[in-house]
């Protein structure tokens, strides 16, 4: 079920980014071709996290390792044994019906702007200036939320409903009917005021090539 839930979520992903993905030894490797990150391993069965940790821990370039688990903290162990860095240990994958969901109207003095390449894009503005943003692309009759986030100035302001409420809007003139979305922490909270519901937890690592999320400039969602 979660390994189905991925492959959906997945493709999602890489039509939002412009990636590419494919199948090794069974296992989800996305090609992220970013200086910081090469690839990024997904794994979903619990029985192949050791195996392939070890994989991603002995590649010679930065490389990402993500497993969708019911035992995090069990998960992180077999992980950092393996020789990777534990970066993102409770981030969530997570999941709505669309039908329904929230749609804010931004507060006064903000202004939203949606474009179409096809990912739909939303961005909010104050003043000319972004105040938060976020894509969506849709596949089939699924819906993946992606770069969601909403700039330090302009938090608390309800914007990241604006933006995830447009989005879904959007999507569903698309034909859509299921949103799939990687959470941070910080992102859980907004996610489940507007209905989405945890599938499963989420640990992400990096082998000693590659530096935090951080530090390549990836939004959180």
């Amino acid at each position: 079920m979660i390994g189905e839930l991925v492959e959906r979520w997945h493709r999602g992903w890489i039509a939002a980014d412009g990636l590419t993905s494919e199948h090794r030894d069974g296992h989800l490797v996305v090609h992220v071709n970013r200086s910081r990150r090469q690839y990024e391993w997904i794994v979903t069965d619990e029985d192949d996290v050791t195996a392939v940790a070890g994989v991603v821990a002995a590649t010679a370039e930065p490389n990402w390792l993500s497993v969708l688990t019911h035992a995090p903290r069990k998960v992180a162990a077999e992980i950092e044994a393996a020789g990777l860095v534990v970066a993102r240990p409770d981030e969530t994958f997570m999941r709505r019906t669309l039908a329904g969901h929230p749609a804010p109207e931004p507060p006064a003095g903000y202004v939203v702007e949606v474009r179409r390449t096809p990912v739909i894009g939303v961005q909010v503005l104050k003043d000319g200036e972004e105040a938060a943003s976020g894509l969506m692309a849709v596949v089939g009759e699924d819906a993946v939320a992606h770069r969601i986030g909403t700039a330090e100035a302009h938090r608390r302001r309800g914007l990241g409903s604006v933006v995830m409420g447009t989005l879904v809007r959007e999507a569903l003139k698309d034909g859509a009917k299921t949103g799939l979305l990687f959470s941070s922490t910080d992102g859980v909270h907004l996610y489940r005021s507007l209905g989405w519901e945890k599938i499963s937890d989420l640990v992400v690592a990096r082998n000693a090539q590659a530096p935090g999320r951080e530090a390549e400039g990836l939004p959180t969602t």
